[in-house]
């Protein structure tokens, strides 16, 4: 799967605001002087000055184009990484650079239900797939999803007020991880009931959210081909590690053998 490390171009985006989400969430909003042009579920790396040097970090995008801004949602905890620190240090009218966005982690509209599995920030990238759907439901019957974050519910007012315009979206926060898999178990049995071809599901997170959640799945019957993942291998182009995870806090995997 390809990376958005990948992109040899850059642009120049400018911070507008930070939104404090949660006690450890926040969202930063850029702006940039040239359309940029991504889709649900694409990424970007973001370059920061870190300990005198250059870095960069993959970060899911929480908006689409038509909202009108460039968010990336992040946590920032207390023992922070270095780049972190530096992005907690950016100020209202700093500019920065991005990589061209990029991805596959788009929602595939082939006519069968779709079922969003997310913990922590790794629903950043879910939100975007959301919006898609909110905008244009054509090829997606119903969309279903679950995110399971012990210390904060991140769009769960937003996800509920669009599961009360559009009865075919269901939202659903956990805050632990068997409570997780009990309501995945419970939905993904009701949605198999349907008269509906087989759902597909999309899976992001940190690394053991993602191999458990792949493990789950297969021991549920469902096949690889309807597993879709946002990671990218630790310790390659982007220059992400297993320990300090990338810029979204998610999407990371260690060993592709897990993600079929």
């Amino acid at each position: 799967m390809s990376c958005a490390c990948n992109s040899q171009e850059r642009v120049k985006i400018k911070l507008e605001e930070v939104i404090k989400i949660s006690s450890e969430t926040y969202a930063f909003n850029f702006s940039s002087d040239r359309p940029i042009e991504w889709q649900e579920g694409d990424s970007s790396k973001v370059f920061l000055e870190v300990a005198g040097k250059e870095n960069g970090k993959k970060f899911s995008y929480a908006t689409l184009p038509h909202e009108n801004i460039i968010q990336f949602t992040t946590r920032i905890r207390a023992d922070r990484s270095e780049f972190k620190e530096a992005m907690s240090s950016l100020k209202c009218g700093d500019a920065i650079e991005i990589s061209e966005p990029s991805g596959q982690f788009g929602l595939r509209r082939n006519h069968r239900p779709v079922v969003l599995l997310s913990n922590g920030v790794g629903i950043a990238a879910i939100r975007t797939l959301i919006k898609a759907y909110e905008m244009d439901q054509t090829g997606v019957p119903q969309i279903l999803q679950i995110n399971v974050d012990s210390k904060s519910a991140i769009y769960k007012d937003e996800f509920y007020d669009l599961s009360t315009q559009l009865p075919s979206f269901k939202s659903i926060y956990t805050q632990s991880r068997n409570r997780f898999f009990e309501r995945l178990d419970f939905y993904v049995q009701d949605l198999y009931s349907m008269d509906n071809d087989d759902p597909l599901f999309y899976v992001v997170g940190s690394d053991a959210f993602v191999s458990d959640t792949i493990c789950h799945l297969s021991d549920m019957g469902i096949s690889s081909e309807s597993i879709i993942t946002d990671g990218h291998k630790s310790g390659g182009t982007c220059g992400c590690s297993s320990d300090a995870g990338c810029g979204c806090g998610a999407n990371l995997i260690s060993d592709f053998s897990v993600m079929g």
